[in-house]
Parts: C-alpha cells; sequence; structure tokens
C-alpha cells in the first residue's frame, strides 16, 4: 500500500513511518520544513515532501491511503490552534476524497466526543474535523489516543469506542502501531474508537472493535 504521512515530523509521526517501512508500505512523509528531510529519509520514508498548499492539489495521486496526524491537544485552548487544524483536515479530505484516496485514518484528541457538552465554542471546535471526514466518501478511521508518553512501545493496548478513564496515556510508539495497523483492519474501518496503553496486542484490540 501506498501512504501519505501528514505530521510526519511529529514524534508520532516518525515512528509512523518507521512502521509503515517494517511493515512493507511505500510512504510520502509530508514535513514542515526543508531541514526535516533527512530525518525522514532515515526514518524509512520512500520519500519526503515539504508542504505548501500549491501542491496539495496533486500530492495524492497514485496514493491508496493517508494518515493524517492532526495538532489537536486535549489541553489546546485557543480558537487559532484549533481552527487552523480544522482547515487543513478539511482541505485535505477534500482533495484526498477529489484525487481517488480511498483510505483516511485520523489522529485526533481523546475528549473530541466530549464537544457537545462544552460550552467553549474553541474545544467544540474540535469534533469538527472528525465529524468532516465522517460525512465524506472515504473509509474513515478516527483514533482519539489518551495523553500521549514517551515509554517504549510494547504494542499492547486497549481500544473501545469509549474507555473508562480520563486519565488514559500512550505511548507514542504504540500508539503509531495502532495508527499503521487501521490501514488493513477491517474492524476499524469507518469507526472512531479511543485507544491507550494496556494489556491485548494491537492487532487482537482493533480486531474487538
Amino acid at each position: 500500500m501506498k501512504v501519505i504521512v501528514f505530521g510526519a515530523h511529529s514524534s508520532v509521526g516518525e515512528f509512523v513511518v518507521s512502521k509503515l517501512r517494517i511493515n512493507e508500505h511505500a510512504s510520502c512523509a509530508v514535513v514542515g520544513k526543508e531541514n526535516q528531510i533527512e530525518l525522514l529519509e532515515k526514518r524509512g520514508a520512500t520519500e519526503v515532501v515539504v508542504y505548501e498548499t500549491s501542491i496539495l492539489q496533486r500530492l495524492f495521486k497514485g496514493f491508496d491511503a493517508a494518515i493524517f496526524l492532526t495538532g489537536i491537544s486535549p489541553k489546546a485552548q485557543t480558537g487559532k490552534t484549533v481552527m487552523v487544524d480544522h482547515e487543513s483536515v478539511i482541505e485535505t479530505v477534500r482533495e484526498a476524497e477529489r484525487q481517488g484516496v480511498k483510505r483516511f485514518v485520523m489522529m485526533s484528541a481523546i475528549t473530541a466526543n466530549e464537544a457537545a457538552g462544552d460550552e467553549s465554542r474553541e474545544i467544540g471546535a474540535k469534533e469538527m474535523p472528525d465529524e468532516f471526514l465522517r460525512q465524506s466518501n472515504l473509509t474513515y478511521t478516527v483514533v482519539q489516543p489518551g495523553s500521549l508518553n514517551d515509554k517504549p512501545g510494547d504494542g499492547k493496548i486497549s481500544a473501545a469506542v469509549t474507555l473508562d478513564s480520563a486519565t488514559l496515556e500512550i505511548s507514542r510508539e504504540n500508539l503509531a502501531e495502532v495508527l499503521v495497523a487501521t490501514l488493513d483492519a477491517e474492524s476499524t474501518f469507518n469507526k472512531t474508537f479511543e485507544v491507550a496503553d494496556g494489556e491485548t496486542p494491537v492487532s487482537e484490540a482493533l480486531a474487538s472493535l
């Protein structure tokens, strides 16, 4: 499978690119600056491009799937941060759909499903990119992680539409493994779920959704 990774220069994105290579997927890593190219090449990206609005209209040609790592943080409180991310998700989803991409995986915020009952317009906006993707014609998956940590990944997680604890954490490496595994896991197609470190191997946890 040929996969475009948006936000590949992030700490999660680097792991995603590495795990795509391990799973024998070709990848195009989309980064923000030229000085990030070398690192992503070392991580195993087949191709690395610096994002510009002008290239988005042709960027997806020949690719089967996209993994989009949002800039939303569960602690983000500013409208500007949310709206910039909101606009980039919508623009990217539209172009992926127009250019024939079939599969779209998005890392969102675990608190996004709480937006409807929140009085803050900024936090409420968090759910908009997720909903826009759900309404598209793409086969989507929205992954809502717990708080990220730097522990080594052990390939074991908990996954459910809603997880019980509000203080859940997940290692960046485990999250990356989840994002890559969802590409082929039909049990995750057209679903939104929360994920955290746990006791179940990734493949088994995803199969149970």
